[in-house]
């Protein structure tokens, strides 16, 4: 019995093992799933959509292949040389905002049959022909630019969309293959070849015991006589059934139910089969309406949107150049900038320019949104180098076509403790100037803050902020004003006004109910001569912008003074705290004649 049992556990072995084989090895079973389209569409874009590309399992790589390489024009964001038909550009980001930046421009959509399976081409109409450079959108995720031929392996989410385009101007590359790879090894492939070892393993065992007890049996023995004796004589066995198996009729019957396994394993095999194909309407998706707000940029795109950022504002302070400034910077750090320009060039050693760097990126807060305008709000801070001033900046998109651009750049209090902000993948409401939801209005914190410059404890809301650990109240508040007024002397009189500036109020919603509020406080300190006749010196930076070396009448000068707070929920005793500030002067010029 015991040699039986090894046979058909041998056989077993031998049957499993070389299915494993000729699945493996002989049978050809192709390594991917491979779609190619070669289009004849003359739109400037060709877009694939996230859902369609989850229509095999696995993850997608997209080949796209160019054209002649004809002359194009240069890029006019990023200033980037194209090579014209033979450009390949690929990018991918959220569908809404890729849909946002083609409209409205016909462009063509790629869809997946994953029954054929085949690509198809829909042509989407629009009424513009042409599209921008797409190089340097500040909307993309990622994106890649390649001569000839560019490829893309990622794993596409599907709100997510990807972007093939040439330059904008020329048609889209044409040739595309989108592909993804077939696992051939099936979880019945690994049994088979467990119960192949393991069956090869107990028969050569079994074989090895028969083999031994064999051996053992097989020597001389002595016969003994012995007496014979009666023995009763037994009562006959009755016949077996014909039903019950014998001999081979039993091994057969052992080895159909392993044989039937094995044939079931061998079905198993087979290649993994292609998803369904998905019922996602791609018009569904193009319908901003239907999604709910995110994130209006995720922490690699800031990253990359602030390295621009810093690096234009590095070229424009070594040229002294508003221009190269404006390409990504807005009011109200631009008019300030602009003002330490007009001084640093009268006196290079003049004028304050606090270098605003792009890493590293300690914070992102992107807006909850998924329209335009977009804001973001981030902190750049090193905390290896504690000599290094540490910003608070806010960036804003006009539309999608538009890059971000700076417009609060705040230095932040030494040892600042940040209110808990929501995580960067979820985003924060952006609250508008006269939003009911915090303690006081954005705006009126703003406004209550200037009356409190101005008047001090005598104010009327001066109980509304910590004054006692706010360091810029004793810089500019009116403590401040009667040193300014004592080292003058009495041969010059010195005032100040402080005024708010609710153009550029940027507030945002923090985890405990309250908020973060930015703004601008306007101060302008008038310094004239109390005697008839007696003149006022300007100062270095006044001399520059007024082209006076000094004046009869005095000088108005004009600083903004951009102030980062944190608005306590509503209902909390705790008072508005200042965070952070930026003090610059913007302007001065001669005191009107009365």
């Amino acid at each position: 019995m015991r040699l039986i049992v090894a046979i058909v556990l041998l056989a077993v072995s031998t049957l499993s093992l070389a299915t494993v084989i000729t699945q493996q090895i002989l049978m050809e079973n192709p390594e991917s799933i491979e779609l190619v389209i070669d289009t004849d569409s003359q739109a400037p874009a060709t877009i694939i959509h996230g859902s369609e590309l989850s229509a095999f399992p696995g993850r997608p790589s997209i080949t796209i292949t160019g054209g002649d390489g004809s002359p194009s024009p240069t890029s006019p964001m990023d200033g980037v040389a194209t090579e014209g038909a033979n450009q390949v550009f690929i990018a991918y980001g959220r569908t809404i905002d890729v849909m946002a930046w083609l409209s409205p421009a016909r462009h063509t959509q790629l869809r997946v049959d994953g029954l054929t399976p085949a690509l198809t081409a829909l042509p989407r109409s629009g009424y513009d022909i042409r599209l921008p450079n797409p190089v340097g959108s500040d909307l993309w995720i990622q994106e890649f630019i390649e001569i000839d031929t560019v490829t893309l392996s990622a794993s596409i989410p599907e709100d997510v969309s990807v972007l093939i385009m040439s330059d904008g101007t020329l048609p889209a590359p044409n040739q595309i293959t989108v592909s993804w790879p077939l696992v051939n090894q099936s979880p019945w492939t690994i049994v088979l070849f467990v119960i192949g070892i393991g069956t090869l393993v107990a028969g050569v065992v079994l074989l090895f015991i028969h083999y031994a007890l064999w051996r053992t049996k097989r020597g001389p023995r002595r016969k003994l006589t012995k007496r014979p004796r009666h023995r009763p004589q037994r009562a006959r066995a009755p016949k077996r059934s014909s039903l019950q198996p014998r001999g081979r009729r039993r091994m057969r019957l052992v080895a159909a139910p392993v044989a039937g396994l094995v044939m079931i394993a061998v079905v198993g095999c087979q290649s993994v089969e292609p998803a369904p194909e998905t019922t996602v309407d791609p018009l569904a998706v193009q319908d901003p309406a239907a999604q709910a707000p995110y994130p209006s940029v995720t922490e690699l795109q800031f990253s990359r949107i602030m390295g621009k950022v810093a690096q234009q504002i590095q070229l424009a302070d070594e040229e002294l150049s508003v221009n190269t400034l404006g390409i990504r910077v807005t009011e109200p750090t631009l008019e300030g900038r602009r003002a330490a320009y007009i001084v640093r060039r009268a006196d290079p050693e003049s004028g304050v320019l606090i270098p605003i760097q792009g890493s590293p990126i300690r914070l992102v807060l992107p807006q909850q949104t998924q329209t335009w305008p977009r804001t973001v709000f981030g902190i750049i801070q090193d905390e290896q180098d504690l000599e290094s001033p540490s910003f608070g900046v806010v960036l804003r998109q006009e539309d999608p076509r538009s890059p971000y651009l700076l417009s609060y750049a705040i230095v932040l209090a030494p040892q600042v403790q940040l209110p808990d902000l929501p995580s960067a993948r979820v985003g924060s409401a952006k609250l508008s100037a006269d939003s009911k939801l915090t303690k006081i209005t954005p705006s009126e914190v703003v406004s209550h803050y200037a009356d409190v410059i101005n008047q001090g404890s005598q104010s009327a809301f001066a109980n509304e902020f910590a004054l006692a650990t706010d360091s810029l109240f004793g810089v500019i508040g009116p403590d401040a004003e009667a040193l300014r007024q004592e080292s003058f002397g009495e041969s010059v009189e010195v005032s100040w006004l402080t005024s708010p500036l609710e153009r550029d109020i940027v507030a945002f919603a923090t985890t405990d109910g309250g908020a973060i509020v930015m703004g601008v406080v306007q101060e302008v300190e008038t310094v004239k001569p109390r005697q008839q006749g007696a003149a006022v010196n300007a100062s270095l930076a006044v001399r520059a912008l007024t082209s006076l070396s000094q004046s009869l009448r005095g000088f108005d000068v004009q600083s903004n003074i951009q102030i980062l707070f944190y608005v306590p929920p509503i209902g909390s005793e705790e008072g508005i705290r200042v965070l952070g500030y930026t003090y610059s002067v913007v302007g001065a010029k001669e005191v009107d004649s009365e």
